[in-house]
This record gives structure tokens, sequence and C-alpha cells, in this order.
């Protein structure tokens, strides 16, 4: 009895270390350092190119996406369908899209609906922006650092959600990304990114000069 006590208690260790194992291998800092920032379309997609080979290249796709979407809408359209997996697309029947697709009526109607409303909004996923300096970006280069937390999921397994921070709320926004059968990353699951964040505190209220 004495021996098969000793034994359960060594296997309890083993699996107590081997989930705390499981855990770490999940959290973590992802940093993407870029030295350009694109613009068009087609920077774009040497952007999204450059960085979809990885989960957080990814998430860094998506919010430059965005970004282009608030500055032109038809482009940036076309660069969603670069970064977002197939959940969110549908076949093109208006020959504005990219490859055949376009972002499906719901996921397009969201980003529009948000981005709208909330017109700084991606500003504040990039670096040098406050709400104290109005939404106010740097110059490239830019350095993202995204995480993972223990509920993550594993990136050798296909699939892992990771934070990115925005300087406009307390906590880092999730993003779900899957990668296809070509080995590219795609965004699954975005809808926190487009939450709204702190009012700008230096935006003058036109209602002052009344």
């Amino acid at each position: 009895m004495k021996f098969n006590s000793k034994i359960a208690v060594i296997l309890v260790a083993l699996s107590t270390l081997v989930f705390a194992n499981g855990i770490a291998a999940q959290e973590g800092s992802y940093p993407v350092i870029t030295n350009s920032w694109p613009s068009t379309f087609d920077e774009l997609d040497a952007f999204r190119t450059q960085n979809g080979s990885t989960p957080e290249g990814a998430v860094v796709s998506l919010i430059a996406a965005l970004d282009l979407f608030t500055k032109d809408p038809v482009e940036g359209a076309k660069g969603l369908v670069l970064v977002l997996d197939p959940s969110s697309l549908q076949a093109d029947s208006t020959g504005k899209g990219y490859k055949g697709f376009i972002v499906n009526k719901s996921t397009l109607g969201l980003v529009e609906r948000q981005l709208q409303q909330n017109l700084l909004l991606i500003n504040s996923y990039l670096p040098g922006s406050s709400p104290s300096n109005g939404y106010s970006i740097t110059e490239p280069p830019y350095t993202f650092t995204l995480t993972a937390n223990r509920y993550s999921g594993e990136a050798a397994k296909g699939k892992i959600k990771l934070f990115i921070p925005s300087s406009g709320a307390s906590s880092a926004r999730p993003v779900t990304v899957s990668r296809n059968s070509k080995g590219v990353w795609k965004v699954s699951e975005f809808s926190s990114i487009l939450v709204g964040v702190a009012k700008a505190s230096n935006v003058a209220n036109p209602a002052d000069d009344i």
C-alpha cells in the first residue's frame, strides 16, 4: 500500500507539471515590428503576405485593413477579404471584390456601423495614440505587443486567440485567428475590436463657438 501511495503521489505531481507546462505554452507576448504601414490595397496585400504566416501578424494585418477602410471603404473592403477567413466572406456578384469574394453583409454592416460611430477607433490600436492627444498617431516604425492567456488555445493546433491593446480601453481586446490549408493565418472573430473607445479629450466641441 505504501508503494502504491508513493506511485500515486508521483503521478499526481507529474500530471500537475504537464498541466502547468501546457498553460505556460499558451501564454506569452507576441510582438510585431513593422517599418512601414499600408495606405493602399496593394501595400496592404504586400503587408499581409509578409505578416500572414504568424498569428500575431494576421491580427496586425486586420488592424491595417480596418485602418484602410476608414480612409477608403472600397479598397478597405477588398483588404478585409485578404485578412478574414471564409466564414466572413461570400461569393462576389458585384465585381468589386477580390479574387471572386467580398465580405458578407453581416460582417461588412458591423464594420461600417462601428467605424462610422467611432471615427478614431482604429487609431487607438496604433502606437502613439491616446485619448489625451485626440488619438493622433506617430509615423512608423511601429511595435505592436500582443498577448495570449491560458485560455487562448495553441498556435500549434491551428487556432489561437490573441489580445491587442487599445489606448482607449482599459484592457486588451481579443481577436481569434486560424491557420488555413496554405499555412496563412486568417481572422475568424474580431467583433471586440469594433467596440467603442474613450472619448478624445482634446477634440473641440462645435457648441463652444456659440
